[in-house]
C-alpha cells in the first residue's frame, strides 16, 4: 500500500494540499525519522514522521513514501520530493511524510529502509507506554528522537512563571485548587513525550524564565472537560496580576 502526505503537524498541519505532481527524481539529503503521538476522539494516534533536507520553495513538499507490512516487517521506499499541486506555502521548508501506524500491535519489528538506490535496515520497538526506533545507517535514514514516551490519557500538565513571592503564590496552592476540581497530582516517567519533555522529578523539564521569576510545575490524573481547567487557568491569570498559568489538556 502506498501513504504520501503533505507537511503536518502533530495529526495534520495541511489538508487542502493532498494532490500531487510527479515526485522529483532526487531526495534531497538523508531521510530523518521520528514517531509522533497524537489524540483523535477514539484514543492515541501514532505515527512515524519522515522528511528530507531540501529547503524547497514551498513548506508544502510531500515526500513519496511507499510502505508495506510483510509479515513483521515493516518496508519503506522513498522516491522523491512532490511539488503541491494546489496551494503553495511561501515559507521554505523540507518534504515531508507521514505513516499511520495507530493499529499496529506491541511489539518489535524490523525495517527496512530504501532511499533511492541505497537501503538501510532498523527496528521500531512498541510497547503500551513508549515507541523505540533504531536504523543501522544515520547517514541515509536518521533517527532525530529515539525513544517517545506516550502520555497517558486523562492527563493535564503545565506551568505557572512568575516573579511574586511564595507567599503569595506557590505550587501547592495552584495543586489544592486543581483538586477542587477534580484533578489529583501525580508524576510521569522521565523522558521525552509528543508536547513535552518530563525530567527526573516526574514533572515537566521547565523552561528557562528571566531572572527573578520561578517555575511552578504540575501534573495531575484528571478525568473531567478540559474547558473546566481552561476556565480556571483564565480566572487565576486575571486574579493573580504577574501569574502566567498554561496548562495542557489535549490529553483528555
Amino acid at each position: 500500500m502506498r501513504f504520501i502526505y503533505p507537511a503536518f503537524a502533530l495529526l495534520t498541519l495541511l489538508s487542502s494540499c493532498d494532490t500531487e505532481k510527479t515526485a522529483e527524481p532526487t531526495i534531497a539529503g538523508h531521510i530523518q525519522l521520528r514517531a509522533l503521538e497524537g489524540r483523535t476522539p477514539q484514543g492515541r494516534a501514532l505515527f512515524l514522521s519522515f522528511q528530507d533536507e531540501g529547503q524547497y520553495a514551498c513548506s508544502n513538499y510531500g515526500l513519496s513514501t511507499d510502505y508495506q507490512r510483510t509479515g513483521p516487517e515493516l518496508s519503506f521506499a522513498f522516491s522523491g520530493a512532490i511539488e503541491p499541486a494546489d496551494i503553495c506555502l511561501t515559507s521554505i521548508g523540507p518534504a515531508r511524510a507521514r505513516v499511520d501506524i495507530t493499529t499496529l500491535p506491541e511489539g518489535s519489528y524490523p525495517l527496512r529502509l530504501r532511499v533511492g538506490s541505497r537501503s538501510t535496515t532498523g527496528t521500531l520497538e512498541l510497547q503500551s507506554s513508549y515507541v523505540r526506533l533504531s536504523t543501522a545507517d544515520p547517514s541515509l535514514v536518521e533517527v532525530t528522537l529515539p525513544e517517545l514516551r506516550f502520555m497517558p490519557a486523562k492527563t493535564i500538565w503545565g506551568a505557572a512563571t512568575t516573579a511574586l513571592p511564595a507567599s503569595q503564590v506557590s505550587v501547592e496552592v495552584l495543586r489544592d485548587s486543581l483538586q477542587r476540581l477534580g484533578a489529583t497530582p501525580t508524576t510521569l516517567p522521565p523522558g521525552t513525550y509528543s508536547q513535552v519533555t518530563i525530567g527526573p522529578n516526574g514533572l515537566p523539564v521547565p523552561s528557562e524564565t528571566s531572572p527573578g521569576f520561578r517555575s511552578l510545575l504540575l501534573v495531575a490524573s484528571y478525568a473531567g472537560s478540559a474547558e473546566r481547567i481552561q476556565a480556571y487557568v483564565r480566572r487565576a491569570n486575571a486574579a493573580t496580576p504577574g501569574l502566567n498559568l498554561s496548562i495542557n489538556t489535549s490529553a483528555l
